[in-house]
């Protein structure tokens, strides 16, 4: 059975037993800051698992997961993987076990066809419910079911003893037995790993709520989740062992040999064991990742994909590559997945890009930075104990791996070599090291320098995080600000320090409930309204933020008058000046996004946007920043757009008949079943919430006022509309005006002008440095008579008040012409910090003399750091106090490396 039709098998069945089939979330949680990349099925559903039941209580979905703990085995394992998708089933508070257990018992013999006889089953050992259900209800055979306990069937693994406090419950899992056979543990059962089952399905049952004491109490409302790997569940019934041999992995890995092939490069045969295997593993997740808005970076998120795309680099070099490759194997991972997500089709060439550029420059720090790290970990090849296994090791009371992790820390972190280059070296110089302790330290002195650099606060280590979601039940607020900026509302909820409240006054700062508002919310990259609320009892309150959870809208207010208490009648009044002049921006960027699918091309989708009453920035996939013509392109583009006034019209649809209308949708967002279609005449057509204008003449006036890089393959434009654009116009109309003034001209021959005072002021320049480097070789011939002779070599030892590097490298250019043999020393203090130059004549670095060593060994005293050639090397310097040392000690070093 192929992948897609399995996939789709699945969440049919569910459909049929009254799930809503939900569209897989992004990689990238919108709404749930725990974890860095969507990890399992139930990512998405936290809000409905906390208690806050949307118009459904059963879901099924195909969910893309990305998971990184265990990358050590990636390749290497036959199921372990990156990316992978997850099929899953959930109730919240709906039904329990007696239907989780006879669904997945049905789906996986009746529809799935799968002979009972190889599938197995584990219950929790003190789960007697589930375990009945199995025996008795499925009458499976006592010997198949197998009780494990709070490691291998409870989750979260150990939560009853270790934590996290939160929802959590036993678990029931169906394997598949390859065999039927024992292996040489006469009681073999699926929790051996001899290779002989094959978990494909993990039923939760979340029954319980652990407290801060360890104690589980029951929850008033018990969930199910469920989670089966497609991959796992596609290698079962394609009877292959491995998930490499699915029809998943096997085009990429095809692909990837006929690359090589084409580029006559010939692996060992074991090469294509696990490596090739990883790059195909690692590659797809980066796709899918890039596809969903993560670019590879130096943080969070962007980190763990540059490393899988490094991880992907290394494998490939071992394979005899020296250039950039892995891009390569975009389009068929895209072709490969086409039906389920057709957008990676769509985007494949922009992606492809994007891991091209990310190679070409690993490539280029591979070359460069590598000799560096060599150098810094030969001193452990040299230890008496270099070829041995440093695990417990002792060198000064650490380590040796822990201080090769630090070396290698350092390395990454101050000359930029990545940990892949290191480890190589490493292997390479023969230094043995346990390599996951070592990628564990250093990932420790990793997250320590996060945690330097960074004020936010940490994550919470519960499953489920605490909220005021408990107290909106129940609860629904109507929005009437698309037709009115101002609505009579009754309060129904208010809220201080996340507790209800029956009143509140003057002074004190609450969160406020209505049952309708005109308020609009923060979403879709559009900020939220502000303005206030009042009556006639004397109430006023500024309204300064809104959110939104579910269908409930929160009002943060600032109380300034009166006092105010639930049940209350209040009118809410949106700013109409800051309302106008957002909707002026929020049409305006679907004007931007028209006007760029028509200049750059249809591969132009929104990657993020952020919409004000003061400005807009819209994110989008590029490869190379944009020519000045593209840009005033796109502006004249907009501009015309507004000025013929189109209509602006909205209408509700369901979302599938939307998107069959070529209705864009916005990066991130979550979608209801009906959505809001907001439509420009016919330019401009996308699934959009948020306000707006009513016809494009409203907008007034659109300029563009930056366009650069946020992110690797992805560029930002910002811009302004109305009374803000006119504003830059005044603006630059002054600047002008004051050129005028300065320049002594009229505006029609300002650039005239201007050039007449470049071309004089360079002029001025040319002659100054004539004059200067007059001066610099009458200071070289004084300097060249202080000369000391040491073995028969001219020493230079000189300290200079004011004087940049340039300066330095052309005075000692002076002397090495004057003196032959020479080695100059020359330091100064520079324009921002102190410099430090050593040079020497050719004729000495013909005898093996080298600049670099001897300013290596200067800098040790002077604290700082540096490099060159042979003939002339430059360093900096911690302070002018460190000059002042380095020159009273600089004969003697010199001496040393002339006398040997």
């Amino acid at each position: 059975m192929k992948t897609d039709e399995l996939r789709n098998k699945f969440l049919d069945f569910f459909a049929s037993k009254g799930h809503k089939v939900v569209e897989s979330d992004s990689l990238v949680p919108a709404k749930d800051p725990s974890v860095l990349f969507t990890s399992a099925g139930m990512n998405q559903f936290k809000e409905q698992f906390m208690g806050n039941i949307t118009d459904f209580r059963r879901a099924a979905s195909s969910q893309k997961c990305l998971r990184t703990a265990d990358l050590i085995n990636v390749g290497k394992s036959p199921s372990h993987h990156t990316f992978f998708e997850m099929l899953g089933n959930f109730s919240f508070g709906d039904y329990f076990k007696q239907d989780a257990i006879s669904w997945a018992w049905e789906f996986v013999t009746e529809v799935l066809k799968l002979p009972e006889e190889k599938l197995w089953v584990s219950v929790h050992q003190e789960d007697q419910e589930a375990y009945k259900i199995w025996l008795e209800k499925i009458k499976i055979q006592e010997e198949r079911i197998v009780k494990l306990g709070d490691k291998d069937n409870f989750w979260p693994a150990n939560a009853p003893k270790d934590g996290p406090n939160g929802p959590c419950g036993p678990c029931s899992e169906i394997f598949y037995d390859w065999t039927g056979k024992c292996c040489e543990k006469a009681d073999c059962n699926p929790s051996c790993n001899c290779g002989r089952f094959t978990e494909i399905w993990n039923l939760v049952f979340t029954q319980y709520d652990r407290q801060s004491d360890g104690s589980l109490l029951a929850l008033p409302s018990k969930n199910i989740d469920t989670g089966m790997g497609l991959e796992r569940i596609a290698s079962v019934m394609q009877n292959v062992r491995e998930n490499y041999q699915t029809d998943l992995f096997v085009p990429i890995l095809n692909d990837l040999k006929e690359h090589l092939e084409r580029s006559q490069i010939t692996p060992e045969k074991t090469w294509f064991g696990s490596s090739a295997k990883t790059i195909a593993d690692h590659i797809r997740a980066a796709v899918f990742s890039i596809a969903d808005g993560v670019m590879p970076s130096n943080e969070a998120r962007g980190y763990v994909i540059r490393k899988l795309i490094r991880r992907s680099i290394m494998n490939m070099k071992q394979a005899g590559v020296k250039e950039p490759f892995c891009y390569r194997l975009v389009y068929v991972i895209a072709k490969t997945m086409e039906k389920p997500y057709p957008y990676l089709l769509k985007r494949h060439e922009t992606i492809a890009g994007i891991i091209k550029k990310e190679e070409e420059m690993f490539w280029s720090i591979l070359k460069e930075r590598s000799p560096l790290a060599e150098e810094k970990f030969t001193f452990y090849e040299k230890l008496p104990f270099a070829s041995a296994t440093f695990h417990g090791t002792a060198l000064d009371t650490v380590p040796v791996f822990v201080r090769i992790a630090k070396e290698a820390f350092t390395l990454y972190d101050t000359y930029g070599v990545p940990l892949e280059i290191s480890k190589e070296i490493i292997n390479k110089l023969g230094i043995k090291i346990p390599v996951e302790d070592f990628e564990e330290e250093f990932e420790k002195e990793m997250e320590m320098q996060r945690n330097r650099s960074r004020n936010a606060s940490q994550i919470s280590s519960e499953i489920f995080s605490r909220s005021t979601a408990h107290l909106f039940k129940g609860l629904t607020t109507e929005f009437t600000g698309y037709d009115s900026l101002e609505s009579d509302a009754k309060v129904m909820l208010i809220i201080e320090a996340k507790v209800p409240v029956d009143a509140a006054q003057s002074r004190q700062e609450v969160e406020i409930v209505l049952d309708k508002t005109p308020f609009y919310a923060e979403s879709g990259g559009q900020v939220a309204d502000t303005g206030k609320f009042f009556n006639s009892s004397g109430f006023e309150a500024q309204v300064t933020d809104v959110l939104k959870t579910d269908k409930v809208v929160i009002h943060k207010v600032k109380i300034t008058n009166g006092r105010v208490q639930k049940g209350m009648q209040v009118n809410a009044k949106v700013c109409e000046e800051k309302r106008i002049a957002t909707a002026r921006n929020h049409t305006a960027t679907h004007l931007l996004q028209y006007a760029l699918r028509k200049v750059l091309g249809e591969s132009v989708e929104q990657a993020g946007s952020y919409v004000s009453w003061e400005k807009l920035r819209f994110d989008f996939p590029h490869l190379s920043a944009l020519k000045k013509e593209t840009i005033e392109n796109v502006e004249a583009i907009v501009n015309q757009c507004i000025m013929e006034n189109m209509p602006v019209e909205t209408m509700i649809m369901d979302i599938a008949q939307a998107k069959k209308t070529g209705a864009l949708a916005f990066f991130g967002e979550k979608y209801e079943s009906y959505v809001r279609v907001l439509a420009i005449s016919d330019k401009s057509k996308e699934l959009c919430a948020g306000t707006h204008v009513k016809q494009t003449g409203q907008i007034g006036l659109f300029k563009i006022t930056a366009e650069n890089s946020v992110a690797q393959g992805i560029r930002r434009i910002e811009a302004v509309t109305g009374a803000e654009a006119f504003s830059l116009f005044k603006d630059q109309e002054k600047l002008l005006n004051s050129l005028c003034t300065v320049l002594n001209a009229e505006r029609e021959r300002l650039i005239e002008a201007a050039q007449k005072s470049i071309d004089h002021s360079k002029n001025l320049e040319k002659e100054l440095r004539k004059y200067k480097l007059g001066s610099l070789e009458r200071q070289a011939g004084e300097i060249a008579a202080k000369a000391v002779r040491i073995e028969g070599i001219n020493v230079i030892i000189e300290k200079f008040d004011d004087c940049d590097a340039d300066s330095l490298r052309k005075i000692s250019d002076c002397l090495r012409s004057k003196l032959d043999p020479v080695i100059c020393v020359l330091m100064a203090q520079g324009n921002a910090k102190p410099i430090i130059i050593v040079s020497i004549s050719k004729s000495l670095a013909d005898k093996g003399f080298d600049a670099v060593k001897i300013i290596k060994e200067l800098t040790a005293l002077a604290g700082g750091g540096g490099g060159g050639k042979k003939e002339l090397a430059q360093a900096g310097a911690k302070d002018i106090e460190s000059l002042n040392i380095l020159q009273k000690n600089s004969k003697d070093i010199i001496r040393k490396f002339i006398t040997g």
